[in-house]
């Protein structure tokens, strides 16, 4: 249960930040830092050990998600359809670049910012898509502070406080006395067999 606080903690502390460099980052970064700093802490916990390049990955995703709206501007219709595209092509070029990593945790990180992109700045393109020059650039960077304050809020936790993984082997090592008698289910299981 600590182990959730602690992370609850981290999460807080990293919004804290946020909120504490509104006049840096601008208003506009507190209504969507929620999601930002969450998602930079989610991916903090996809498997694997490559902590740096999934934090770089979560830059490249929220670039390529600026990319989906420069498409989105320049090249789609303006429809449902559209707006389809903006969404999957994203998807797809962050699978082309991440397919020689052979990391799915760097797909996945990718596809986290690129999400968290869209979410700063979807509302902003559609009131305005002639402004993407000036709006997009902007946008890039009121995903990436938060996402970046989130991704190291899970980064210390990580590094400072047990996982589920750890936490539950620790947990199987203490009941486990030591005994060759089979656990109840495994004889179950094997009565079923027979």
């Amino acid at each position: 249960m600590g182990r959730v606080w602690a992370l609850a903690g981290a999460i807080v502390a990293a919004t804290t930040v946020v909120f504490l460099l509104q006049d840096f980052v601008g208003a506009g970064t507190l209504l969507t830092m929620g999601l930002c700093v969450g998602g930079g802490a989610a991916a903090a916990y996809l498997p694997g050990k490559a902590y740096l390049s999934r934090g770089l990955w979560l830059a490249i995703g929220v670039i390529v998600g600026s990319i989906g709206f420069v498409l989105g501007a320049a090249a789609f219709p303006d429809t449902n359809v559209g707006l389809w595209l903006g969404g999957i092509v994203p998807v797809l070029i962050l699978a082309l670049l991440t397919m020689f990593t052979k990391r799915q945790s760097n797909f996945l990180a990718g596809v986290i910012g690129s999400g968290a992109m869209a979410g700063v700045y979807a509302n902003v393109f559609n009131l305005d898509p002639q402004a993407i020059n000036v709006s997009a650039p902007i946008a890039i960077g009121q995903t990436m502070v938060p996402l970046g304050f989130g991704y190291l809020a899970g980064m210390l936790i990580i590094l400072f406080v047990a996982t589920d993984r750890e936490w539950e082997a620790e947990q199987d090592a203490k009941t486990d006395d030591g005994d060759d008698q089979p656990d109840e289910s495994e004889g179950a299981e094997q009565e079923v067999a027979s």
